[in-house]
């Protein structure tokens, strides 16, 4: 018997790195997709097979709780405790290790044994790796829910959630890693985080038209994270009046998408990317693709992601505007395509 889990990656509309500090963020599934699939072996073990990357790990039971073990008690209150834990189990790919852990999980808490059912899961990617577009958080999500459904069992969406995030954890060695990119992957359509509130499925059906722009390598986001926190600790006051601006794009982007007003909708994206250029976090290429991408018709523009280059997004109205503006930014050297929301996330 075959299962089949598709998740969709997702773009960010609002709330960048004000999230670390508390605020709320806005993220959207687009139709780029991580897909898992579940068949039966007889091989008496779990098999997971990276196709995208020509590697594969096969793993028993006793492997598993061993592995699970480890994870549960690792130390949470520092990224030592991760780092720790990947380098005991050394001798498993670290690409693999992901998603090993989630099965662990999985098995001692939820009682769902793929070994036992003698499973072998193939994950396969369309989404852009190292872009901005949650490449690992959307293969993390995809691998838990199709082990899950494959089992037949149920289990509520923040817990779905959280085990999906175990991916991510030992992908970037943080505790705090998936919080914002799992969501939309899981539900599809529009998601929140907040600390306070956790991730929350909006209830928001828009399809609105964005343009993905490509301006070049990003540095990691750990390191942007760690330069508003040098901003913050330098200048507390202005640095915190700054952020909390930006919680309140992100609630009047909510506002924007429920009315589905997107000429509002662009305009606070582009004041959200002025206030993360404040925190300077912008780079000279994002800049640059914004100021075309208005220039050429788009209702706004912003950095996407961690900033400081990486992947840009501008809001169109419709499939001409989106060949409008993809022509300017082509034009001045830049690689850009349009994508779709996808309302439907891996939960189905």
């Amino acid at each position: 018997m075959e299962t089949i889990v598709k998740a969709p990656s997702n773009i960010k509309i609002a709330g960048e790195h004000s999230v670390v500090y508390g605020g709320p963020s806005l993220s959207a599934a687009i139709e780029l997709y991580a897909t898992a699939t579940v068949n039966d072996t007889d091989t008496g073990n779990l098999q997971i097979e990276l196709k995208d990357l020509g590697i594969s790990a096969s793993f028993s039971e006793e492997d598993l709780r061993n592995l699970y073990e480890d994870y549960s008690s690792r130390d949470t209150s520092t990224p030592d405790g991760i780092a720790k834990y990947i380098a005991k189990h050394a001798d498993i790919d670290k690409r693999i290790l992901p998603y090993a852990t989630i099965a662990s999980r999985l098995l001692v808490q939820q009682g769902i044994n793929a070994v036992s059912k003698s499973v072998k899961v193939t994950i396969h990617s369309d989404v852009p790796v190292q872009k901005g577009y949650a490449s690992s958080a959307v293969c993390s999500t995809s691998f838990a829910v199709a082990l899950i459904n494959a089992s037949g069992k149920r289990i509520d969406d923040q817990t779905a959630i959280d085990i999906a995030r175990d991916g991510e954890r030992i992908i970037h060695k943080a505790e705090g890693a998936g919080r914002i990119d799992v969501g939309p992957a899981y539900f599809g359509g529009y998601a929140t985080f907040s600390a306070s509130n956790g991730v929350q499925k909006q209830d928001i059906s828009a399809e609105v038209k964005v343009v993905v722009i490509d301006t070049g390598p990003k540095p990691p986001t750990a390191e942007m994270v760690a330069k508003v926190r040098s901003l913050y600790n330098s200048d507390k006051e202005s640095t915190e009046k700054t952020l909390k601006e930006i919680d309140a794009c992100v609630i009047s982007c909510i506002d924007a998408l429920k009315r589905n007003d997107q000429k509002e909708l662009g305009k606070q994206m582009s004041r959200n990317h002025e206030l993360l250029k404040k925190l300077g976090v912008s780079s000279a290429g994002l800049d640059r693709a914004v100021d075309i991408s208005k220039a050429s018709g788009a209702y706004g523009a912003k950095l996407c992601g961690g900033g400081g280059g990486g992947m840009g997004i501008a809001l169109v109205g419709d499939r001409s505007g989106a060949e409008k503006v993809i022509a300017a930014l082509k034009k001045e050297g830049f690689d850009a395509y349009s994508v779709s929301i996808s309302l439907k996330g891996a939960k189905g």
